[in-house]
């Protein structure tokens, strides 16, 4: 049995309210560590970026690991606290997850905001 997100299967998929434009970077990851194995960082510096705003799966495993790994590597972090999602675990709701990455993260890691705040 493949995972739901494995690369190939649908839920590798880009939603088609965010698909990329033509000349977008698409960079494909095998962990829940963006950066790890991936160009993400090198491509990042190289075009000065300094600040990301993070949102979409899995809330305790992608966007936690996203969101601690470049605040670790100096990047001004922003996530989308309504805008990251999860299913429920076998002992906590998926909104209780979610709740409490906001709170983890948000006390240290990001800047909390919703999705009708973020300006690009």
């Amino acid at each position: 049995m493949r995972d739901p997100d494995e690369i190939g299967t649908p839920g590798w998929e880009i939603h088609p309210t965010i698909v990329p434009k033509e000349g977008d970077v698409v960079i494909e990851k095998e962990t829940p560590d963006a950066f790890h194995k991936t160009t993400l960082y090198q491509r990042l510096k190289s075009k000065g970026i300094e600040k990301l705003v993070i949102a979409g799966l899995q809330t305790e495993y992608c966007i936690d690991t996203a969101c601690r790994r470049a605040y670790s590597l100096g990047y001004d972090v922003v996530l989308v606290k309504d805008a990251h999602s999860t299913w429920d675990s076998s002992n906590l709701t998926a909104e209780q997850i979610i709740g409490h990455h906001n709170q983890v993260l948000g006390g240290w890691f990001v800047t909390l905001k919703n999705e009708n705040e973020i300006e690009f």
